[in-house]
């Protein structure tokens, strides 16, 4: 199955779920904050674009401190002080949001972001660890139980994982992305029927997105079912050429390698 990049967040779309009564019952004194809030992020963003990444660095420190479960302040920070990291790595990366947490003792979305570097660096245990806090303090946080599924995932603790994408669907149940997460944790415990059912509805979200057709057919494959794993695979390479190559070196079609269909398929 191909692999899902692990910045499978879009950076701009990180929102801290809030409790719906909140919602409502927001004073316009909350709506008026809110609204400042966001003028000075757009402020900030602009900064970083200008190349001035020492004033946006300061605009963001300052909502960190009067507003710290916002994760767009700390995204902006990181984004900012990328010129910093880049010739260093994920390590550097990983100190500067450390050092950063050092500052901002009580900043959730530091953590947040802190987990979801070290993912990314492999230190699976310590990714963990944050999420598990967060989990304590944002039960309801779909974000939050994908980055887990995703930790999990890559410590092939697939049931574990299939849980946590399972609690993201119900919190947030119009994301595709995360039912082909669902399906493939499905798919490696061997729960083919239903990891079928679950990147179909993923698909039913985004029917124009050839990895899930690629990924539908791992599943085919794994389950046994040549006839529409040839299917979706043609399907999926009709939109993306590039699926060829890949589906040749993919293991989840390693009962295949030798199949003259799929030899000329992936030619």
């Amino acid at each position: 199955m191909k692999k899902s990049v692990f910045l499978i967040i879009p950076l701009l779309v990180i929102l801290l779920t809030q409790n719906t009564m909140a919602q409502v019952t927001t004073s316009q004194e909350e709506l008026a904050r809110r609204d400042t809030v966001k003028a000075h992020l757009q402020k900030a963003q602009l900064l970083t674009k200008q190349g001035n990444t020492d004033e946006a660095s300061k605009i963001y420190t300052s909502i960190m401190a009067s507003d710290p479960d916002n994760r767009d302040a700390v995204q902006g920070w990181v984004i900012a002080n990328a010129s910093k990291v880049a010739s260093s790595g994920g390590e550097k990366a990983l100190e500067m949001i450390e050092d950063l947490e050092n500052s901002f003792p009580d900043n959730t979305a530091i953590v947040f972001w802190k987990a979801f570097i070290e993912g990314s660096l492999g230190l699976n245990e310590e990714a963990l660890r944050d999420i598990e806090k967060l989990i304590k303090i944002f039960p309801d946080d779909p974000l939050i139980f994908i980055l887990n599924g995703q930790v999990l995932h890559e410590m092939k603790r697939y049931n574990e994982a299939y849980q946590a994408f399972d609690r993201a669907t119900l919190l947030d149940p119009v994301r595709p992305d995360v039912w082909g997460m669902k399906a493939s944790s499905l798919a490696k415990t061997g729960r083919f029927d239903e990891a079928i059912i679950s990147i179909n509805k993923g698909m039913e979200l985004a029917p124009d997105e050839p990895v899930s057709l690629y990924n539908r057919a791992c599943i085919y494959c794994l389950k046994g079912d040549k006839a529409k794993a040839l299917a979706d695979l043609e399907k999926a390479i009709s939109m993306n050429p590039s699926f060829k190559e890949y589906a040749r070196k993919d293991e989840d079609f390693k009962s295949l390698y030798d199949d003259e269909d799929f030899k000329k398929l992936t030619l």
